[in-house]
């Protein structure tokens, strides 16, 4: 009996504890990995950045990522792979102020890593750096970590910011240069030969969007290298690179035809095509001259038997 009371006398502070101390609840946490390693001078590598919820639900990172721009240069981000299919800001490289940083969003939210997964699906997207070369005879060491803006919401419908520890990864830099140099990313784009995913192109107009006038919106994914760039071709114009998506369209009669290309890093290219909502003039004028041909053989057809029977 005593022994049920001592348990219970537990239970309850522990649950006390929970109520009274909100604070003292589990944390998301963003890391790296590898979280350390060695490289030489002109080694190209690959640092995965991966979330782990920690029994949360979470529906957007947004993470500031530092690195000493004097010893790395920040040579590429990849999206392949990422949980995170809503880009809300793009991957963006700053090698001046040594910073990179993105936002994105995974509709219906992630709660963690499935059991037995080997393919490890909490990755958010991979840099790749490239090692300076550097005036040095001794080691150094470049610390690659998570500034205090960065921040992951919570999937509860409210954007909840959730508690959040950022996990640092240190490389040891050495001296000289390898005799057989790291290329790992070169070796990721030379076994991607698939193309982006297949997607829609979704003709809209809004008001509030590029006042009233018509425009295009689509996306894809890669899972091997990631999305390098869009295209869009109108008809028979030029095709020009589409930045953002949505992108206004140039022929607001949407009497052309619409094509957008997906390329990936490695080179691989996806093209979309839709077919023109309204009919080019040309189309009309061709149909009213075989309505009008008909018109005028039946006429003429007619007028001939009424001279026969005569």
């Amino acid at each position: 009996m005593k022994k049920y009371i001592l348990k219970l006398k537990i239970i309850i502070i522990l649950i006390a504890g929970f109520v009274l101390f909100p604070g003292v609840s589990l944390a998301a946490k963003l890391y790296f990995e590898p979280s350390a390693g060695n490289y030489y001078q002109g080694d190209n590598f690959m640092v995965s950045v991966r979330i782990d919820p920690n029994a949360e639900c979470v529906n957007t990172v947004k993470a500031i990522i530092g690195f000493p721009q004097d010893i790395l240069e920040a040579v590429d981000f990849s999206q392949g792979n990422s949980i995170l299919t809503l880009w809300i800001k793009n991957p963006e490289i700053s090698q001046d102020s040594g910073q990179i940083s993105f936002i994105g969003g995974t509709p219906g939210g992630f709660c963690g890593r499935l059991a037995g997964d080997p393919e490890k699906s909490n990755l958010l997207g991979k840099i790749i750096f490239q090692v300076k070369k550097l005036n040095i005879s001794d080691k150094n060491t470049a610390t690659i970590n998570f500034l205090t803006d960065s921040q992951v919401l919570l999937n509860d419908g409210f954007g909840t910011p959730a508690n959040l520890v950022g996990q640092n990864a240190v490389f040891n830099i050495l001296s000289g240069a390898a005799k057989t140099p790291k290329t790992e990313w070169q070796e990721e784009l030379n076994k991607d030969n698939i193309s982006p995913e297949s997607f829609k192109i979704n003709i809209l107009r809004d008001p509030s969007i590029f006042n009233n006038k018509y425009f295009i919106v689509f996306s894809t994914t890669d899972k091997q290298t990631g999305v390098d760039f869009y295209e869009v071709k109108e008809g028979k114009k030029e095709w020009k690179r589409a930045t953002t998506s949505p992108y206004l369209l140039e022929d607001q009669s949407l009497s052309s035809i619409i094509k957008v290309k997906a390329r990936d890093r490695a080179g691989n290219e996806r093209i979309i095509e839709r077919q023109p909502l309204r009919k080019p003039m040309f189309y009309w004028l061709i149909v009213l001259v075989l309505m009008l041909g008909v018109i005028t053989r039946w006429f003429l057809k007619k007028r001939l038997k009424s001279k026969t029977e005569k």
